[in-house]
């Protein structure tokens, strides 16, 4: 098998474990389900090489717009400019912790915080998206993590 193919099968593995993880979280908790299982499929890569780094920094992006989102709570009530705001300050948040690769990640994390829907509480709508958010992130990191220990201990025994 190819080194290609191989960092194809383990990724498609993550990606299947991921989801049945986020799917039993769902059906305990739906909101935070669904917005942890986006999470875990936003944070997993598919390169074997940069794959902790891809993660950690994802990871990062997402905590950086999940808490944009909450704080723009406490600004005003949620709306388009509002929304606007968020994700200008996400992609500069991004820009100047140098995760550019992961400025999309913010983005999303903002917007499944802020999005909710009419007629519920909004807070605890946000709270527990957000939730929802680390939550798979940090599902998404240990994923990484359990299936990139051989190639992190090999690249230390090489340098």
């Amino acid at each position: 098998m190819t080194p290609k193919q191989s960092n194809l099968l383990l990724y498609i593995l993550k990606c299947l474990i991921g989801t049945t993880i986020g799917f039993y979280l769902y059906r305990l908790s739906p909101t935070l389900g669904a917005w942890c299982l986006i999470s875990i499929i936003l944070v997993l890569a598919p390169d074997d090489k940069d794959a902790m780094n891809l993660a950690t920094n994802r990871i990062i992006a997402n905590v950086v717009g999940a808490c944009i989102g909450l704080a723009l709570f406490y600004i005003h009530p949620i709306n388009l400019f509002m929304i606007c705001i968020g994700i200008a300050a996400s992609i500069l948040v991004c820009e100047l912790l140098k995760l550019q690769t992961a400025t999309r990640s913010a983005g999303v994390a903002l917007l499944i915080i802020t999005m909710h829907e009419p007629g519920q509480y909004f807070w605890d709508v946000a709270l527990e998206r957000a939730g929802g958010v680390i939550s798979g992130c940090i599902i998404g990191i240990i994923l990484t993590y359990l299936f990139h220990i051989p190639f992190l201990r090999s690249r230390k025994t090489s340098d």
